[in-house]
């Protein structure tokens, strides 16, 4: 089978935000592709995390999460910077301009944003699927989204740059 053939599948690239209710109600993040609605009556949304992810993990215990759509002209860095490390050890919002709405981290430049609530969830070997009803939902800013195709086609070097740039200063 070649696995490479999924990579023709469309999907946006998002910033998924939730909260660490066992530390504080600290805010956590993570770069996720896997999200689509798959239901208008109720508005149901699917979203797809890999079980090692710790933004995973605070999501079963809160029941919530919210999503930032990114923009094709979004800084490379909050790519990075929620894709290549861990809310477990780094404060990514630290790193990047945000607000929080109904309890709820979201990036200020997005294209629109999504609050979700948790109704089920199907666990994986890998992955676990979250389905969750839309209770709030706002377009923020125009633009076109950014795909996970634009991110293997062009962006993805770009994203490396920003994160290996971002490690050397912190080191120093």
């Amino acid at each position: 089978m070649d696995e490479t053939a999924l990579f023709k599948l469309t999907h946006g690239l998002y910033v998924l935000g939730a909260v660490d209710e066992d530390n504080g109600g600290r805010l956590v993040g993570s770069i996720v592709d896997g999200v689509m609605q798959v239901a208008n009556k109720p508005l149901i949304i699917a979203l797809s995390c890999h079980n090692r992810s710790y933004t995973k993990s605070c999501i079963e215990k809160s029941g919530r999460f919210s999503l930032s759509v990114l923009c094709q002209s979004v800084d490379p860095f909050v790519v990075a910077n929620f894709g290549f490390q861990t809310s477990e050890k780094v404060d990514k919002w630290a790193n990047v301009p945000y607000f929080v709405e109904d309890g709820l981290p979201y990036l200020k430049a997005n294209l629109a944003k999504l609050e979700a609530k948790v109704q089920r969830v199907i666990v994986y070997e890998s992955n676990t699927l979250f389905l969750a009803e839309l209770v709030n939902s706002a377009n923020q800013d125009e633009g076109k989204p950014l795909t996970y195709n634009d991110y293997r086609d062009y962006f993805k070097n770009d994203v490396i740059k920003c994160f290996t740039e971002y490690k050397q200063k912190g080191e120093k």
